[in-house]
């Protein structure tokens, strides 16, 4: 998946978005496959990255894109339809991963294989290519990151990933999720210094 190459938080991006709202909820359905192509990329990083398994990851986001049609009829236009999506799909995960806590085998699953999964989606090079190694411990430090961040509380993980992943600015944060700017910055900032405690552990040579 690929997100388009107009940035989301253009000003020109967002007009846009309103048009192709608005013309979806005239029942053109030309004009939300745009918008689901446009952030297709976007949220399904934010599930692969908060649930670490890429069907799973997958599935949130169709079933995102699926509750924001629904609701667009409810989208009154206060915020950017970003925003809005944003906040649809970082409440769908944290929904999701709720879920799978009532199901320990599922969630156990999803934990073990956190770090066999690759998050980046490296490319399979043939045995001697140049470059083939350092793409490999790319690639296996990205595996680290990935189960060191599943270790992290959901509401650490999710801020940790909108802003240092997805790189929203602590004000789009704070519109997403609803929480206070103050709220925002604390929380990242806890966030940032216990995967720096961890990723030492891991990664620092003893």
């Amino acid at each position: 998946m690929e997100m388009a190459e107009v940035r989301a938080d253009a000003p020109a991006a967002a007009d846009e978005d309103r048009d192709l709202v608005d013309r979806a909820r005239a029942g053109d359905a030309g004009a939300f496959e745009t918008l689901v192509r446009r952030y297709q990329g976007w949220v399904f990083t934010l599930a692969l990255r908060m649930l670490g398994d890429r069907v799973e990851a997958e599935d949130v986001a169709q079933e995102v894109f699926l509750k924001a049609y629904r609701g667009l009829r409810g989208f009154k236009g206060a915020s950017r339809f970003s925003t809005w999506l944003y906040a649809i799909a970082s409440h769908h995960c944290l929904s999701h991963l709720k879920t799978q806590r009532r199901r320990p085998a599922a969630a156990g699953r999803t934990r073990r294989g956190a770090e066999g999964d690759d998050p980046v989606a490296a490319e399979r090079l043939p045995d001697g290519a140049p470059g083939a190694d350092a793409l490999l411990e790319r690639a296996d430090v990205a595996r680290i990151v990935q189960a060191e961040m599943a270790c992290l509380t959901e509401g650490h993980r999710l801020i940790l990933v909108l802003r240092d992943i997805q790189g929203l600015s602590y004000e789009e944060i704070a519109r997403t999720l609803g929480l206070e700017l103050g709220t925002v910055r604390s929380r990242l900032h806890r966030a940032r210094m216990e995967m720096k405690g961890r990723l030492t552990q891991r990664l620092e040579p003893e």
